[in-house]
């Protein structure tokens, strides 16, 4: 019989100036297209803090998050 361990387990949230400015960007694209669609996240740890971009499957435009100043 195979021990399973713990399955792994990835949270993250933005910080105030990260939400801000993709709440900007996400309206833009509802104004432009008249709804979100989708979006792909991208969470690349480096060691010293996350590098976050989202992209837009809608507008085909990706939008880098990473908030180096916070690390």
């Amino acid at each position: 019989m195979e021990t399973k361990g713990k399955n792994y387990s990835l949270s993250f949230e933005l910080n105030d100036k990260q939400q801000k400015k993709y709440d900007g960007w996400k309206s833009h694209i509802k104004a432009l297209y008249g709804e979100y669609g989708s979006f792909t996240w991208t969470i690349t740890p480096t060691g010293i803090g996350l590098g976050i971009s989202v992209f837009s499957e809608l507008a085909k435009v990706e939008l880098d998050l990473t908030d180096v100043d916070s690390w």
